[in-house]
């Protein structure tokens, strides 16, 4: 696992965006982005620190200019990722951290067809929906593909397909190589 502590400019940047993305899906509590038929600034913030955690991270070891950032964006589009290195999607699922022990690694199957059709990698996360906390742990990664071969249904607020053993998580640390072989 790994621990990112954002600064104040980027949470800042963070709680801007999300504020931009209920916006954009017309406004607080309507139905709005994602599978989980709910439009909240502190949703949107779980995912928006786990994806710009994850970008500054990446970047210790990837130039910045070898990265897409598509998650920069208001609208889902599949076959991109949010972030891309190399030609390869990486898409961030980012969890609060109480729910991590319950949840752990989940993909609506919609969106699993996508990731894997994509041929993506998963960045596992939890972060709050707190725009004052820094902290966000990128938990490890899977291939779409290994969530798909290997999980099982669940429900929780929408169907998931949830990858339910620890030992299948790879660590952060053994993305890079893989990456850095892309190029």
């Amino acid at each position: 696992m790994v621990k990112i502590n954002l600064f104040p400019d980027e949470l800042k940047w963070c709680q801007s965006h999300a504020e931009a993305i209920v916006a954009h899906y017309g406004g607080n509590n309507t139905v709005g982005s994602g599978m989980y038929n709910h439009n909240r600034i502190d949703s949107n913030l779980v995912g928006v620190k786990s994806e710009k955690a994850s970008e500054v991270w990446l970047k210790r070891f990837i130039p910045l200019e070898d990265m897409e950032l598509h998650y920069q964006k208001y609208e889902t589009v599949y076959g991109v990722g949010d972030i891309n290195i190399y030609g390869q999607s990486l898409e961030i699922k980012g969890l609060r951290p109480h729910q991590w022990n319950k949840f752990k690694r989940m993909i609506p199957p919609k969106q699993l067809q996508h990731y894997v059709k994509d041929k993506a990698i998963v960045i596992w996360t939890t972060a709050t929906g707190d725009s004052k906390k820094r902290e966000v742990h990128l938990k490890g990664w899977n291939y779409a593909s290994e969530v798909q071969d290997k999980g099982v249904p669940i429900k929780t607020i929408c169907d998931n397909i949830w990858l339910k053993e620890d030992t299948e998580m790879k660590s952060m640390e053994s993305l890079i190589p893989l990456l850095r072989s892309l190029k």
